[in-house]
């Protein structure tokens, strides 16, 4: 097999203005029934109970506390946000806080007017009590106001678990992202009011997204607490959904180890430190650092770091050990974040965090040190925990504050890609008979809401990654019981793990974007109904106890992140100098659908299930460096403007097409945005898209496109949709959501219509929320095309490029 370079995508003229159109007013219909009196009693009495509740507060903590009035507004219809804000500010100077997706759902408001005098008197107009009044429209859009509930603020772990009368805890606080001057007089005011003994703040994190702050109180204080409107959420800080058991060693006393090269740029691990004395890291450290004061040493004590480290820049662990060779393919860096949790006899039993101190806090101050320090030449970062009390859900799809923060570093360190684990299902075979589980395979992956993503898996700018079996194998344990048990596994090798958590991300972006393996349980029902697993279904992971044993065994997504880690390191050694964008690109153009089962439904429900299961499928990093004779990868990276069109063209050679087998065609478009939490509508600030043509001369494309008018989405003029592959899967509605799209044409065999060159791609950039009008968005953009017969295509597609390049 030969080997090449990627090509250079060839771009056609440059931008094009991609017109908006002038709706004039908005227009707010009115939902049916309504009737307007009606409507104006029930919006009186919720007003009144607002205003009652902020009155109680206020009083009660006068001259102490000067407190906020914030509640919600709920939104029947989508509604255009800079209008709608607009309409909200006349209402009061009501600054919106939080925006609902899709614009539809809650809107939190924070007011000035805390007894509603400009609301009330519009709304007296619309609903006619005040007679020939203004008809203020926009109120067709608002079904109510209310307060947020007490219920809803409380997190999943103080509503499964409450605190306790007599014991104080340590809790996280996140308030509403108010201005910075108000946050300050509201904590100022808490801080006066309460002695420390009964509520103190030891750490606080505030970003353009959330304000959240680490507190330690009693159960007292957290019951009026919670009742004051500025209060977005409090809950225990999370634990680590993970835990390692220990079994039977491997002999490593005959293997190669091969420390990294000198030139190779660093993956960082940010976890529970590392055994850096561990015989198969110890060539391989370039710095660990402990960023927590529950362990004074940087050492792994846990055990959860130096499992996740070992994949990070080996790989797959068991071919390593099959081909008794560990080549490091990078330098490790290990940020201390965790320390070891122990039981009542002593012995290590999971991984907690520093209690007076935020997560959050450590991860920035983790990330700052080494990716600010250029020496260490860091390009990934790997993020294998979360919290499985946080579950992305349709009731709750607001960004969670790790995830964000996640995304705002990896927005400010753009050269450097973030890879997070999607989590795991916990106690699955506590929660469900065994026989259920055997039996709704894969169906309850999706069916089942407790299987979503956690956070911080929901952070959208990293690359989100979810787990698959191992090949199927049984534990001998000498007694050859084996052979007389019938063991089931959950899942075939390949195939997605019974735990693994699955998507959609944040307004229904594709997450997890790849999967890589992770482990698989082999199951088997004893009389009486006791299930037992077998070790077989787990995979070997380096010890942080490798006296006694160089491996245990576990299984998980925080293993999967780190393999998916080591591709991208391997690709960054290939491309040092290329950003996140570009080095995401590649690992996407490089995935492949794994070997899915088959969901109950139709053909449609199966390849939706499966795209929220696997995402883009198993990447390969021979796939991602390389084209082949047979396999032809063409990028560019560049930069757009808002609302903008670009147009991208290449001619391949016709027995592509004409030549009969397999072919597909498939186009990845990776970019960076701003991100902002308490944006709904929209998280990105902007959304990029591509659409791809083929048998029609880019010069018409142009021509037509420039001649459209776009609202917000761009539509494909009749005339032209014949010449569009509007059947790439996933769609451009689907794909276009997130930051990380791939769109896959298949041909199965010779299509009855012959495609024609050049294929064309078009890319847009549409705003959101940006305000910057001169905003240049960067991106990377790929084109695969591949032929499963061994056909030469690359040189032909070569020269046809460098032709175009001479020319211009």
């Amino acid at each position: 097999m030969n080997y090449y370079e990627h090509l250079r995508l060839p771009e056609f003229n440059g931008n094009l203005n991609k017109k908006k159109r002038n709706n004039g007013f908005p227009r707010y219909d009115m939902p049916a029934p309504r009737d307007k009196k009606d409507y104006y009693s029930g919006m009186k009495s919720n007003i009144d109970e607002i205003s009652r509740s902020f009155q109680q507060i206020k009083q009660k903590f006068s001259g102490k506390i000067n407190p906020n009035l914030i509640y919600r507004l709920k939104v029947n219809q989508s509604v255009g946000v800079e209008a709608f804000e607009k309409i909200l500010f006349s209402l009061g100077e009501l600054k919106v806080l939080s925006f609902a997706e899709d614009k539809k759902g809650y809107w939190v408001v924070f007011s000035t007017d805390e007894h509603f005098k400009d609301f009330q008197g519009k709304l007296s107009q619309y609903s006619g009590i005040v007679p020939d009044g203004h008809k203020y429209e926009f109120f067709n859009a608002i079904d109510g106001v209310e307060d947020i509930p007490e219920e809803e603020k409380l997190g999943n772990s103080l509503k499964r678990n409450p605190m306790s009368d007599s014991d104080p805890e340590y809790l996280n606080m996140e308030l509403w992202r108010m201005d910075d001057d108000q946050l300050r007089e509201f904590i100022s005011g808490l801080e006066t009011n309460y002695s420390q003994s009964d509520f103190q703040i030891y750490d606080k994190l505030i970003t353009k997204s959330f304000a959240l702050y680490r507190i330690r109180t009693n159960k007292k204080t957290l019951d009026e607490i919670i009742k004051f409107k500025e209060v977005a959420k409090i809950d225990r800080p999370f634990i680590p959904t993970f835990k390692l058991s220990e079994y039977k060693g491997i002999d490593i006393t005959d293997v190669e180890v091969v420390p990294p090269d000198d030139d190779a740029v660093g993956i960082l691990v940010v976890d529970s430190g590392i055994i850096a004395g561990h015989p198969l890291l110890e060539s391989t450290v370039g710095a660990e650092e402990n960023f927590q004061e529950g362990e004074s040493e940087t050492q792994d004590i846990a055990g959860h770091g130096t499992a996740v480290s070992g994949f990070a820049v080996y790989g797959e662990l068991d071919k390593r050990i099959v081909e008794k060779k560990f080549y490091s393919s990078n330098w490790l860096f290990s940020a201390k974040v965790m320390y070891g949790q122990y039981g009542f006899d002593g012995q290590v039993m999971g991984s907690t965090y520093d209690p007076q101190k935020l997560l959050e806090s450590q991860f920035k101050e983790a990330i700052q040190h080494f990716l600010d320090n250029p020496s260490y030449k860091v390009k990934v970062v790997n993020i294998s925990f979360g919290n499985s009390d946080e579950i992305l859900n349709e009731e709750s799809n607001r960004q969670f504050p790790l995830a964000a923060l996640i995304d705002e570093l990896a927005f400010e360190y753009s050269e450097c890609v973030f890879v997070v684990s999607a989590g795991n299902r916990d106690f699955l075979l506590q929660d469900y008979d065994s026989d259920d589980v055997i039996e709704n395979y894969p169906d309850y992956l999706t069916n089942d809401e407790s299987f979503r993503l956690i956070n911080p898996a929901t952070a959208s700018l990293a690359i989100t990654v979810g787990s698959i079996a191992n090949d199927v194998k049984y534990l001998d344990n000498g007694f050859s019981v084996v052979e007389k048990e019938i063991w089931h596994p959950v899942a075939d090798s390949g195939q997605p793990s019974p735990f693994t958590r699955v998507g959609p991300g944040i307004n229904s972006m594709i997450k997890p974007e790849v999967v890589h393996i992770g482990g698989n349980y082999i199951i088997k029902k004893d009389y009486g109904g006791i299930v037992r697993t077998n070790l077989g279904g787990n995979i070997p992971v380096l010890s942080n106890k490798p006296l006694e044993n160089p491996f245990t065994f576990d299984h998980g997504t925080s293993y999967s992140a780190p393999i998916v880690a080591n591709i991208l390191g391997q690709i960054a050694n290939k491309f040092p100098q290329k950003n996140a964008d570009y080095l995401k690109n590649l690992l996407l153009q490089s995935a492949d659908n794994i070997d899915m089962p088959v969901f109950t439904g139709n053909d449609t429900t199966n390849k939706n299930s499966s795209l929220r299961v696997q995402g883009y499928g198993l990447p390969n990093v021979d796939k991602a460096i390389h084209s082949f004779d047979n396999r032809v990868i063409l990028l560019d990276e560049g930069s757009i403007g808002l609302n903008k069109i670009k147009i991208y063209s290449v001619n391949i050679p016709k027995e592509f097409f004409e030549i009969k087998g397999y072919k597909r065609i498939s186009v990845v478009l990776t970019f960076t945005p701003e991100t902002r939490a308490t944006r709904g509508d929209s998280y990105l600030g902007n959304r990029m898209e591509f659409k791809v043509f083929h048998s029609i001369n880019p010069q018409i494309l142009e021509k037509e496109f420039a001649e459209v008018n776009h609202a917000i989405e761009i539509e494909t003029p009749e005339k032209l949709k014949k010449f569009e592959w509007d059947d790439m899967f996933p769609k451009v509605n689907a794909r276009k959501m997130g930051c990380h799209q791939k769109g896959i044409k298949e041909f199965k065999q010779k299509p009855p219509n012959m495609p024609e060159s050049p294929i064309s791609i078009m890319i847009t950039n549409s705003n959101k929320w940006i305000t910057d009008e001169n905003y240049q968005q960067n991106y990377c953009l790929s084109v695969m095309f591949e032929h499963k017969e061994e056909i030469e295509i690359y040189n032909k597609i070569r020269m046809e490029v460098q032709q175009r390049v001479r020319i211009r």
